[in-house]
């Protein structure tokens, strides 16, 4: 039995026609293997190391005895296998495919996910790799490798051990993590292409290369928690909905109220983290034009400054009048920077100093942020772009993931000092157009 996309748009394993596995810890169980694997994957950008430990972890998951990765040479509109797992790999490394071939050109060249229960039922399965290594395959998975909706190859499980069919589950896995392997493979690409161009020094190129790994991971990262929340967000509705329902019959009885407050409580909560989530998942697109940094300067006073007088905060705005105009999206960058005066608020409970400079830094315009707070731990400040990574006791967590994500949108710099007990530096840096 064949399975793949109905349609030619982008793959999604919910078109699939599949055997459920019925099991209800195996979302969670998947979704904590995309989330390991994504750390994983984006942790480096030797490309075999990475590929053999995602291929095997897949192998584990799906209990497949052998499993592949195919690379499309776009010169040559061909595919080799970058890498090959399971007992009889070594023949196979050296062979080739044209796209459209086989299975693995078929899902190239259609861009849809492929799954066998039976090869010999299917008319696009070649058993030359069989013949030429001795292998016996009985049953596949094959999903395309795509980024930025371009094919750039396959990834290929096959064969259960437990010689039960694929299920939904494997599928979804599978799509998941081909995602993850496209971005750890174009980075490479795009590493190796930067290293042959430039000469840079062995500390500009881990700067780079923590660069890369960093935005294309919380992009990856951004289409997954987007979908976890569109799935949450009924469930919490419906609870939170009944809860209000159910309060007035209860409010007589006082434990069975304060339980009902606790569920309204928790719902609220959740759905603020949806929201979190969503207007992460808003800053991914931008539009760009020229605007002074005057205008978000004078939004982020007008909104703070009574804030600050309340709360005991020396709020100084250090900005001359006539910097130049930047490309920029005046609402993202009043967001980006409100994020991080709520920060350096929250930073400062019993008050303290806090500046807001703008000027001009060769052909960068530079903002710096300076509070006098209790600073970030110097084993966090790694970490502190990544979302749900927080130390408040309320809130997602993707307050500063955002404002990396708007940063990055306008080709920026955002660089983070702290010391504990002496303040917080944060130091963006855009570029200003050739006039």
């Amino acid at each position: 039995m064949v399975s793949h996309l109905k349609n030619h748009g982008p793959a999604s394993p919910l078109d699939v026609d599949l055997v459920d596995d019925g099991d209800k810890d195996r979302y969670h169980q998947e979704l904590d293997t995309i989330l390991r694997f994504s750390a994983l994957v984006n942790s480096s950008l030797n490309i075999l190391d990475v590929l053999d430990n995602a291929m095997k972890w897949a192998e584990d998951f799906v209990d497949a005895e052998a499993s592949s990765v195919y690379e499309l040479d776009e010169e040559k509109d061909t595919l080799f296998i970058r890498l090959a797992r399971g007992e009889k790999k070594d023949p196979v490394e050296h062979i080739t495919l044209k796209v459209g071939e086989g299975i693995a050109g078929r899902v190239v060249e259609t861009g849809k996910p492929v799954v066998i229960q039976d090869v010999t039922k299917d008319k696009w399965f070649s058993d030359k790799f069989d013949r030429l290594t001795g292998f016996k395959t009985r049953s596949m998975i094959c999903v395309p490798l795509v980024i930025k909706d371009t094919p750039m190859g396959a990834l290929q499980v096959l064969n259960k051990k437990s010689d039960d069919p694929f299920n939904r589950a494997d599928l979804e896995l599978l799509m998941g993590m081909a995602q993850q392997i496209a971005v750890a493979m174009e980075n490479a690409k795009l590493y190796q292409r930067l290293e042959k161009r430039f000469e840079l020094t062995a500390e500009e190129l881990k700067k780079t290369q923590e660069k890369l790994i960093r935005t294309e991971r919380l992009t990856a990262m951004a289409h997954l928690v987007q979908g976890v929340a569109h799935e949450i967000r009924n469930p919490i509705m419906t609870i939170g909905g009944f809860a209000k329902r159910i309060k007035p019959g209860v409010e007589s009885d006082e434990k069975l109220n304060r339980y009902v407050d606790i569920i309204l409580d928790e719902t609220a909560r959740l759905d603020r983290l949806v929201e979190d989530v969503h207007d992460f998942a808003s800053v991914q697109s931008v539009s760009l034009r020229l605007e002074e940094i005057t205008g978000v300067m004078d939004a982020i006073e007008k909104k703070f400054a009574p804030l600050a007088k309340a709360q005991k905060i020396n709020l100084i705005l250090d900005m001359p009048r006539s910097l130049p105009t930047i490309n920029m999206d005046t609402s993202q960058m009043v967001s980006a920077l409100s994020h991080l005066m709520e920060n350096a608020f929250e930073a400062m409970p019993n008050g303290g100093s806090l500046t807001l400079r703008a000027e001009v830094e060769g052909d960068r315009l530079g903002i710096e942020l300076k509070d006098s707070g209790c600073g970030i731990p110097h084993d966090q400040l790694d970490s502190v772009y990544d979302p749900f990574v927080t130390s408040k006791p309320r809130g997602a967590g993707m307050g500063l993931t955002m404002v990396h994500q708007i940063i990055m949108n306008h080709n920026g710099e955002f660089k983070i000092r702290s010391e504990i007990n002496k303040g917080t530096l944060v130091t963006i840096l855009l570029p200003i157009p050739v006039v």
